[in-house]
């Protein structure tokens, strides 16, 4: 089955496991006999991993396929191995920031005196972060099955890293160091991967430009970061409870199957829509409209059975966090929807920055008018819409800038039909026929 996967479906089902290995570690920590607070404090740590890495890494991540596109093979060669010199360079001035500032850090991100094992995972960050491109140089040299095999390896191999030091009784500061030892074995992967496929050429004019291409990118997610930044925050300013930020962690999250296969299904496409535009757009539209069938239904069969199921998968501390579960499932309706690939096809990466900034203004206004009001699910609901003004954005400017027309890459009768569905099931599953 492995020898019939297209690149395309090699990294949906590799964004899968990243995403279900996430959400398998929340389930098993919450039944491993660790306390809220506990558990709360390797949230803290993933959400401080997030901040630090996130905007640079997305950013750098996003420029590879349409960046290596447009390279001839000499340059692609000099590219693969300029570019992880690169991830090591930036992963390490991290570190050492980490390293150095934890007593200011810590504090000025969290709200709190210190986060446990702070150090340590500085560590694991050092060597994790540079095995990040990975999947993608297996993607662009064509190879979906090394692709799946490196997820199952290394997600695999991570829930055992962190899960059996805590039942062995060596706590989350064992898990956290069995994790450092799979990031060193990750980095020398990413080091080997680099021999094989790149040209150890130091190019610096190649590397500015990719700099420059994925600028916009990077502080487009720098906006990002500070939704998450500014959401996070809010709920520690306005409720100051480690045990309701970490209700609030794990509701506030999207059905993991759908991020995965969309972000994966925008990122394997640009190289196509790079080349053959046309054909690109038609191929978008289709495999959208296909993501549709599946995980429209399997979205709105979530909202209905979300509230009995999260006390047995977690545990009955979280059952508060299915009620903002449910309302992330609603930003299905934005996520479905890759303008995003198609501007970054056409190099105006710029745009993308631009919209965040709109995005990241109407966030702030509503998530502090939407918190003081309903609490937890306003801030959820202010994500959901915060989400649209993205999408609209860049709809938009692809149709007035690049007069790219939305019909050619989205089919509109399925994607409303859905939608309506959708809000609707919403709307059913909060009334008193399904309240559980």
């Amino acid at each position: 089955m492995i020898q019939r996967l297209t690149p395309t479906l090699a990294l949906q089902a590799f964004q899968v496991m990243r995403l279900g290995s996430a959400i398998l570690t929340g389930i098993i920590l919450a039944k491993s006999g660790l306390s809220v607070e506990e558990i709360g404090s390797w949230e803290m740590l993933l959400y401080l991993g997030t901040i630090l890495t996130f905007f640079w890494v997305a950013g750098l991540l996003q420029g590879i396929a349409p960046v290596y596109a447009k390279l001839d093979e000499a340059e692609r060669k000099t590219f693969v191995s300029n570019h992880f010199l690169l991830f090591c360079g930036i992963s390490f001035a991290l570190f050492v920031m980490m390293w150095a500032g934890e007593q200011w850090m810590a504090p000025a991100l969290t709200g709190l005196d210190k986060v446990p094992y702070f150090k340590w995972f500085a560590v694991y960050l050092l060597f994790n972060l540079p095995s990040f491109p990975v999947e993608y140089w297996y993607l662009l040299q064509e190879k979906p099955r090394s692709i799946v095999l490196w997820g199952i390896v290394s997600f695999g191999i991570y829930l055992l890293a962190l899960i059996l030091p805590i039942y062995a009784g060596l706590g989350l500061e064992g898990g956290i160091k069995a994790l450092v030892l799979l990031s060193i074995g990750k980095w020398l992967w990413a080091a080997g991967m680099t021999l094989r496929y790149g040209e150890i050429k130091p190019n610096t004019a190649l590397i500015l430009r990719y700099l420059a291409f994925c600028a916009p990118l990077m502080l487009s997610n720098v906006v990002s970061n500070l939704l998450m930044l500014f959401d996070n925050w809010l709920v520690n300013w306005h409720f100051s409870d480690p045990g309701i930020f970490a209700v609030y962690r794990y509701g506030a999250r999207e059905f993991p199957l759908a991020t995965a296969l969309v972000s994966a299904l925008g990122t394997s496409l640009i190289p196509q829509l790079v080349a053959q535009q046309e054909t690109g757009l038609e191929e978008l539209k289709r495999k959208t409209r296909r993501l549709m069938h599946l995980l429209f239904p399997l979205t709105i069969g979530l909202l209905f059975f979300s509230r009995p199921l999260f006390p047995l998968v977690f545990n009955p501390d979280f059952a508060d966090s299915a009620g903002l579960f449910n309302i992330y499932l609603l930003t299905l309706a934005s996520r479905i929807l890759l303008p995003a690939s198609v501007a970054l096809a056409k190099g105006d990466s710029r745009s993308i920055f631009w919209v965040s900034i709109v995005e990241l203004a109407v966030k702030f206004i509503l998530g502090f008018w939407f918190i003081q009001w309903w609490g937890l699910p306003g801030l959820a609901f202010s994500v959901v819409l915060s989400f649209w003004v993205e999408k609209i954005g860049l709809i938009w400017i692809l149709e007035q800038k690049h007069r790219i027309k939305t019909s050619k890459w989205l089919d509109w009768k399925w994607y409303l039909g859905y939608c309506a569905a959708l809000f609707g099931a919403y709307w059913l599953s909060q009334s008193n026929w399904f309240n559980y």
